[in-house]
């Protein structure tokens, strides 16, 4: 159903199965536009030949990481999976790399997952939110018996965050579905979504005939102006590491996902000389990147905390230039640009190939900009 709202939404369903055959398993994804409840919605089909549907979270880790796809959609998919295991083992009894997925270990059950995260990514979604979800009632049959709903996996994954509790007699969040808004948004649902101008609305239609509503889950896609939200600054003091190795952390941070990362210096106890080691990131994606600082740095223990934060509103612009093609982002507050700033990478590789310096590359691109904007 999510894989269906974000193609209805905009998410073009050819290049996400093109994406997804780096996974090297065969599949087909079929559409089926359906009404419900007279709204029109797409209904997408997994249709595969394998037979086995028991792999553990490191099966599945490894067919994501080994796929090399985009690091943001392999991060999404794997906090996914990983949120699972954590919530299967709880349930069971056993550590997350003990636990074997039954139905989630299918193969539509990865292409639903990451084919979602694929969707986001060819969407441009920087930030995701969600409503809390609705828990039905009832039973739902499973591998290990029939189960009460809502699924003991699915309020797992959903402590701390809020539910709707329904009386909706079937199972209307499964517990992938869940760890997949967990995930995406940190758990952190809200009643209201954040003022946007939407760009595109899609609705992805379930299987099952509900009683108190359509069986749709519809995706909103927008531009935020003066974006505001909450993210986690995480920070270490470091007084007994070198500068280029703390330099080559941040550098790695950054290669990671994170937000932004950064060096502070700082006086620490007896005077001593030391760095603070600084790093933005989205709450999902905390832990990670906490591990990850910690282990380039050797620091012991970090701090982290939420921070709001407002950022400008952002698109990119393709220029062409007599020697080449430069991306320029562009920034706008109420809709006035107030900066403009080449791409580094495209304006180096530029200034590369055709022997220039990097300033004329970008007064060139800049140049082109203006000439575009000015003539519509």
């Amino acid at each position: 159903m999510t894989l269906g709202a974000l193609a209805a939404a905009g998410a073009p369903l050819t290049k996400v199965s093109r994406r997804l055959e780096a996974l090297e398993v065969p599949f087909e994804l079929r559409t089926q536009e359906v009404e419900a409840s007279g709204v029109r919605a797409l209904r997408v089909t997994v249709e595969h030949p394998e037979q086995r549907a028991h792999r553990t979270f490191a099966d599945v880790r490894r067919l994501v990481e080994e796929a090399g796809l985009p690091g943001r959609i392999t991060r999404r998919a794997i906090a996914t999976f990983r949120l699972l295991a954590e919530a299967e083992g709880a349930v069971h009894g056993v550590t997350p790399k003990d636990v074997t997925f039954h139905e989630v270990g299918a193969v539509d059950s990865i292409l639903d997952v990451v084919g979602s995260c694929v969707a986001l990514e060819l969407l441009e979604a920087e930030t995701i939110s969600c409503g809390p979800l609705p828990m039905g009632t009832g039973t739902v049959p499973s591998a290990h018996g029939p189960l009460p709903v809502p699924a003991p996996a699915t309020l797992e994954v959903l402590k701390g965050s809020r539910v709707r509790w329904t009386e909706e007699p079937a199972e209307t969040t499964t517990p992938t579905g869940a760890a997949l808004m967990v995930s995406l948004t940190g758990g952190a649902f809200t009643e209201a979504a954040p003022p946007m101008v939407l760009r595109g609305i899609g609705y992805g239609a379930g299987r099952a005939a509900l009683e108190h509503g359509p069986n749709v889950l519809r995706a909103v896609v927008g531009e935020l102006e003066g974006v505001t939200g909450s993210v986690e600054l995480v920070e270490a003091n470091v007084d007994d590491a070198p500068g280029e190795l703390l330099g080559a952390a941040v550098e790695k941070l950054l290669e990671a996902g994170a937000l932004d990362a950064w060096l502070e210096p700082i006086t620490m106890k007896k005077g001593r000389g030391a760095y603070k080691v600084c790093t933005l990131a989205e709450s999902p994606e905390r832990e990670r990147i906490v591990r990850l600082l910690m282990r380039e740095t050797g620091a012991l223990g970090v701090r982290h905390l939420h921070v709001g934060r407002t950022v400008a509103e952002r698109r990119l612009v393709e220029v062409e230039l007599a020697y080449g093609r430069c991306k320029v982002k562009v920034g706008s507050i109420d809709g006035e640009d107030f900066v403009v700033s080449p791409e580094y990478a495209d304006a180096v590789e530029l200034a590369r190939k055709n022997s220039l310096s990097l300033p004329r590359v970008y007064a060139d691109a800049r140049a082109a900009l203006r000439e575009s904007l000015g003539s519509g």
